[in-house]
Parts: structure tokens; sequence; C-alpha cells
């Protein structure tokens, strides 16, 4: 979509959700020969008589690490013809904006518009609060553009491993070699971290810190603990705690995920955010577990899930802890984020847990 369509789409979905009592002006380049001038301004005027401006600015695309960059030019214009007694808004638009870009928007005070319908205005006075969702996937493509788009695949799944579960500086070769990838792939993802705003590199290319909490939520948003393995529901007739001593005995290669991992990383003195009910477990064949685990397969009714993993890289990191194994804590994050129930939760809280240690789990 050019600029001016997407202004007047901005302005079409205004007047469709403000009622009668409200009146809406659009100006569209307030001063055409300012080379700071924002793309269009809309007053609002609320039922009360009292005014508000958005100051929109329209760009092709916004990537999570150029939202500062947008929003200077916004508070330039701002200071250069400031608003007498009236609060305003910088507002984003764009084809599409991606969850972490919406995050940085949000963060920074701002409103955001998109062409796939994601839209946010908060004012305080007038007083007026409108939030739309629309697609979190792009549905642009931009011929020629051959970068890395997603974080799908084993690849991306290892550089994220390697990223959340390590520190410290690492070029993109030692980050391969961590990863087990060739050096070409560990490029690329770095790359597109890199543009998401998710890893901090040097004048060498070098990754010198990782905000570790969004990383961990950009890669659910490709990654899912249902939809990327292979998943089996079983029953265990005789209770879950009874498969967890079966556990002990079995011989095969295993982790436990989701719940009963973020659990053994909690501290003593915190309570779980929900009850055990329902074990993850990785296992390198489920028709075999469900033998000598003692399970039944089950289409409802299951209490316990066996995840065939994608890659061998779920097991990366797992730690052993009374006789039973565990997912690393950021492969249970990732799981908890994309798992049933009250899983996000629990994701919230192990997070917060990692944060104590960790300073880069808290970005």
């Amino acid at each position: 979509m050019s600029g001016t369509e997407l202004i007047a789409a901005f302005e079409v979905q205004l007047r469709a959700v403000l009622p009668s009592s409200w009146r809406l002006a659009a100006r569209r380049r307030p001063d055409p020969g300012a080379t700071d001038d924002v793309d269009a301004v809309f007053e609002l005027t609320g039922p009360d008589r009292t005014r508000a401006r958005l100051l929109v600015e329209v760009k092709r695309a916004v990537e999570p690490r150029n939202v500062g960059a947008v929003l200077t030019q916004v508070e330039t214009f701002r200071r250069r013809r400031p608003a007498r007694s009236m609060q305003e808004l910088a507002v984003v638009a764009a084809p599409f904006l991606s969850p972490l870009a919406r995050e940085r928007l949000g963060q920074a005070g701002a409103g955001w518009f998109d062409a796939t319908g994601n839209l946010r205005v908060q004012l305080d006075r007038p007083s007026l609060f409108i939030d739309r969702t629309g697609a979190t996937r792009s549905p642009f493509t931009e011929p020629g553009d051959r970068r890395l788009q997603s974080l799908r695949g084993s690849a991306a799944a290892r550089v994220v491993r390697a990223l959340l579960d390590d520190s410290g500086r690492r070029g993109v070769r030692t980050l391969a070699t961590e990863a087990a990838v060739g050096a070409a792939s560990s490029s690329r993802v770095l790359d597109l971290l890199a543009r998401d705003d998710l890893v901090e590199r040097d004048n060498r290319s070098a990754v010198v810190s990782v905000r570790k909490r969004s990383l961990a939520r950009r890669w659910a948003q490709d990654y899912g603990l249902t939809t990327t393995n292979d998943v089996v529901p079983a029953l265990a007739p005789r209770g879950v705690d009874h498969l967890l001593k079966r556990l002990a005995g079995y011989r095969q290669p295993y982790a436990l995920t989701g719940s009963a991992a973020a659990r053994t990383y909690l501290p003593p003195e915190i309570t779980a955010v929900a009850p055990l009910t329902l074990p993850v477990l990785y296992v390198p064949d489920a028709v075999d577990a469900l033998d000598a685990l003692e399970l039944r397969r089950a289409g409802s009714g299951a209490n316990v899930m066996l995840v065939e993993p994608f890659d061998e890289v779920a097991y990366r990191g797992a730690t052993s802890t009374g006789g039973l194994h565990f997912v690393a804590p950021s492969q249970a994050v990732v799981d908890l984020l994309t798992g049933p129930g009250r899983s996000a939760e629990e994701a919230d809280q192990l997070v917060d847990i990692l944060g104590r240690e960790d300073a880069e789990w808290t970005r």
C-alpha cells in the first residue's frame, strides 16, 4: 500500500470506531515543504470539547531496531510545531508491523496502524482507547529480499538455543560451532535477530548481548510445542506419580519439559503457578515409550503428552535431578509459551526466576 492509501485506511478505521459525539479532522502533509514533517496530523475532539493530535508517520517497513529513529522524526516535528494545551500521540503506520515492532512502539508510548488491521490509539484527554489485532505475520513479500524471515527450522532453533543458554561475546563462527550449524546459517539467523533488535553486535558483527526474554517470545512465534514436533497424547492409567517412577528405569533418551521442568528450576520458596496435571515428555520413539512406560494412546482424557522432537536441540543442556531428566530452562520457557492451559503464566514465572541470575533474561 502507498503512504496515502495507508493514511486513508487509518482515517476510515478511526471514523468507524469513534462515537458520533467525537469529531475528527485530518490534514495530510501539514507542511509539504519541510523535510522533517510528519505525513499527517489527525485532530480529535471529544464530547467534552477537549482536543488531541495524532502525529502520523508512514513507513514502507519498520523493523524493531528502527523504532527509535522513526519516533525521533515525529519528535522533531513536535518540537518545531508544538501543540497548545492538547495531548499529542505519535502513530506509526506501515503495511505491516511485527509483534516486536508493536511492542517497541508501546514501550515508547506510541500508537500504530497497519494494513492487516493492527491498530492502537490511547489518549488520556480526551479519554480514548482503541486496540485491534490483525496479522502476526506479514502477508507481504518484497521481491528480491532473500534475507531470513523466520526462526522455523533446525538451524534457527540451534542458534537461538545457543544464545539463550550462554552469555558473553561470540562471533559468527564461534556461535556456529556452539550451535552445530554452518557459519552461513549462523550469520543469517543473527542478521534476522539484529533486525528485530534482539541481539546487540559490535563493529566486528560479534554478539555482545542478547535480549533473552524477547528472543524466547520471538522464537515462540515460529515454533510451537504441539505444531513443530510430533505429539502423541497418552493416558497413564495408574497416575502421574507412577509414570515418574517408571521413568527412572526408562533406558531411552528422554527429557521432561513444560510444567514438570519449570518446577525443577523454581526456588523452594516459590510455589508453581499451576499444579502438575499434564507431564510433557520428549522421547525419540513414542510407540516404544507407550509400551515401556505402561501408557495408552488417548484420543481424549490424556494425562501425559509424548513428544518426538523435530531436532535433537530439544535435549541440549538437559539436566538430571532426583533420578529424572529435564530440558534446559530455555527449552522449558519456549515450550511453556506455546503449551496448553496456564503454560504462558508458568513461562513468565520461570523467566522471572532466570532473570535473578542473568540480567539478559529481564529484557
